[in-house]
């Protein structure tokens, strides 16, 4: 059931901002990029927002206000994005945009990275979302994306061989006003559409945007989609690059393998010698790890703070532990082939102005809706 209302005080927000301006006044980079994360976990759990849920919501039901949500945080993005990657710096910070190829190895990817999200009740940032709440299905889900992550990273060389397209900048090829036109242009339109289609399937729209201006009159998802549009501009001025979670998946299984000492022999993965700096830094000072880490510490904060939240978790059927652990193998594996989750390569590699992100939300949507399709034929066929 949709949130309508927001019954919680931000307690959580206070706090964050708090430990923000702590650590600006510290001029501790680190500590700034896990404070910036815990306000994007903060915000999927606050406001009980997922990516997952969208799409479900538009395949299942025709109902497009996760979606349409969805456009607007992208079209808020490009806004704030646009002009800063333009520019390529922010005061001394340079800044770079998460462009990638036209690869099959996106279109692969992103499709077994839908159908991981559909089995395993969840997204890479919902995933992590939940794992700040403490929720069972979520630490198997994780524990899967690591290791899904991980035997990506072992032969990750095959996928970055095939047949790809260079990366395609839109700031780059048509310049920042005609990227930002067209761009928005594409956004009104798809979310027009999403308007009709709703319309034509139940005759009437849940609105997503207030008649009034008053702020507790607005949609949480609608709050979501700007918060969520600020923080991961700020990430980007701060640290120079845009949100990403899936670069985090490998890093974190090849340390930990390294570190129990698994019978594999890392360093001579191309992988490891290709990303041999990153894997030499502590894992405190990766700034995808960092941001990731705040995730999961925002969104156990809000559930801290909300008393309301604090009910028994019903017991996790074995089943479900089951298609987690095959959806989070599959999650991590495409989003480490694919440039990118729903967060690095659809949030950010669309809201940086490149198309992979486009070709990704395209085959993820394909994947999400392979599942759904076979769930309905397996009730069908229960039901004769």
């Amino acid at each position: 059931m949709l949130a309508s209302r927001i019954n919680i005080k931000p307690l959580s927000f206070v706090f964050l901002f708090g430990f923000l301006i702590i650590a600006l006044w510290l001029e501790n980079s680190y500590l700034t990029y896990f404070i910036l994360g815990g306000f994007l976990g903060a915000t999927l759990n606050y406001f009980q927002f997922g990516f997952r849920t969208c799409s479900q919501q538009l395949l299942s039901h025709g109902k497009t206000l996760g979606i349409r949500t969805v456009l607007f945080m992208l079209a808020i993005t490009t806004l704030l994005f646009f002009p800063l990657l333009s520019a390529g710096h922010f005061g001394s910070q340079s800044l770079t945009g998460l462009i990638e190829p036209l690869s099959l190895s996106v279109v692969f990817g992103a499709f077994i990275f839908g159908i991981g999200m559909q089995l395993s009740n969840g997204c890479t940032s919902g995933t992590f979302n939940k794992l700040g709440q403490l929720q069972p299905l979520s630490m198997t889900a994780f524990a899967s994306l690591i290791i899904g992550g991980t035997l990506a990273a072992y032969n990750i060389t095959f996928w970055r061989e095939l047949p790809a397209l260079p990366a395609v900048s839109l700031i780059q090829t048509f310049g920042l006003f005609q990227a930002l036109i067209l761009q928005l242009g594409v956004l009104s339109i798809i979310y027009f559409l999403m308007v009709k289609k709703e319309k034509k399937h139940h005759q009437t729209i849940e609105p997503l945007f207030p008649s009034s201006y008053r702020v507790n009159q607005w949609h949480p998802w609608l709050l979501a989609g700007l918060t969520l549009a600020i923080f991961n501009t700020l990430l980007l001025i701060t640290s120079g690059h845009p949100w990403s979670i899936a670069s985090a998946l490998p890093v974190w299984g090849v340390k930990l393998g390294t570190h129990i000492g698994l019978p594999f022999d890392f360093s001579f993965w191309d992988y490891s010698i290709t990303y041999s700096q990153r894997l030499e830094t502590p894992v405190w000072q990766d700034t995808v790890s960092l941001t990731t880490w705040g995730l999961i510490f925002g969104a156990g904060l809000v559930s801290l703070l909300n008393r309301a939240q604090k009910t028994q978790q019903p017991k996790t059927p074995l089943n479900e532990h089951l298609l987690a652990i095959i959806g989070g193998l599959m999650m991590g594996y495409g989003a480490v082939i694919a440039f990118g989750c729903n967060i690095g390569a659809f949030f950010s590699g669309i809201g940086s102005g490149s198309l992979h992100g486009w070709l990704w939300a395209f085959s993820a949507l394909m994947g999400n809706a392979l599942v759904i399709t076979w769930r309905r034929r397996k009730i069908a066929i229960t039901k004769k």
